[in-house]
């Protein structure tokens, strides 16, 4: 009887163990900003102090001993124009990924979103550049490095 039982613990321990192999981490962090101004690289725009969160996600599965991670980067945020005072928003999204066979990936990654004028100004390009590090074990530090603006819309 006591053998049988063993033989049910190691048979219980392996298959916790598989299954660890499988497992999903995932993870969200905020960056928030708080009037932090974006270089102007427009001819026609201004400088623009940002305000609001960048949010990012991710997911890490492993495949076959490759880790697969899964990133998401959201921004939501509204601006104030250096020069004319005028109200700007920028809201939006992109996915990024990275495979590899080692437990973490760092990356540096462009968020690009539409800054919209709230009235009159001309609208511009937001291009934040993101330092993110993401880990099988959930951690997720994650910095905006840069803020630019372009022409266009």
């Amino acid at each position: 009887m006591l053998r049988s039982s063993k033989y049910v613990l190691i048979a219980a321990s392996l298959l916790l163990f598989s299954a660890g192999a499988f497992a999903q981490a995932s993870n969200s962090y905020d960056v928030n900003l708080s009037a932090v101004g974006a270089v102007n690289q427009c001819s026609i725009g201004e400088p623009v102090a940002l305000s609001g969160t960048v949010h990012v996600s991710y997911s890490v599965t492993n495949n076959n001993g490759v880790n697969q991670f899964a990133i998401t980067a959201a921004n939501d945020l509204t601006g104030a124009g250096q020069k004319t005072g005028a109200t700007y928003a920028a809201g939006d999204s992109d996915d990024y990924s990275s495979n590899n066979d080692d437990p973490s990936a760092d990356v540096t990654v462009e968020l690009k979103s539409d800054l919209k004028p709230q009235a009159g100004a001309a609208a511009m390009t937001l291009v934040q550049g993101l330092h993110i590090v993401v880990d099988t074990m959930g951690n997720i530090p994650a910095e905006v490095v840069s803020n630019t603006t372009n022409c266009g819309d």
